[in-house]
């Protein structure tokens, strides 16, 4: 990442998830004077993060980062076919053995 593409991520890690408007990225992340200066430097980054997967757009103006998907890990169910892989664990060896050691 440039670091144009660092002040925006900066910029909206603060607040994940809510969107924001492209003109106040423009204007917080790099400062006033840049803004200024150029309000419209914003605009090239901001399409290139969007193409590259780091930022969604609303399609109103509006970005925020991209989440990550949540892993859904589904439990899987013991049949005949899968009870050699699980493993039950009854007792903390290392206790086991510490008990018989004390007595």
């Amino acid at each position: 990442m440039g670091t144009d593409e660092m002040l925006i991520y900066d910029f909206l890690k603060a607040s994940p998830n809510d969107y924001a408007l492209e003109r106040d990225i423009a204007r917080r992340a790099a400062g006033k004077k840049r803004f200024r200066e150029d309000p419209n430097w914003v605009r090239s980054v901001l399409f290139q993060m969007v193409k590259d997967e780091v930022l969604e757009t609303d399609g109103c103006g509006q970005y925020r980062l991209r989440l990550r998907e949540q892993m859904k890990l589904k439990p899987h169910k013991l049949t005949m076919e899968n009870w050699e892989t699980w493993e039950l664990v009854l007792d903390d060896p290392a206790k086991v053995r510490d008990d018989s050691q004390h007595s």
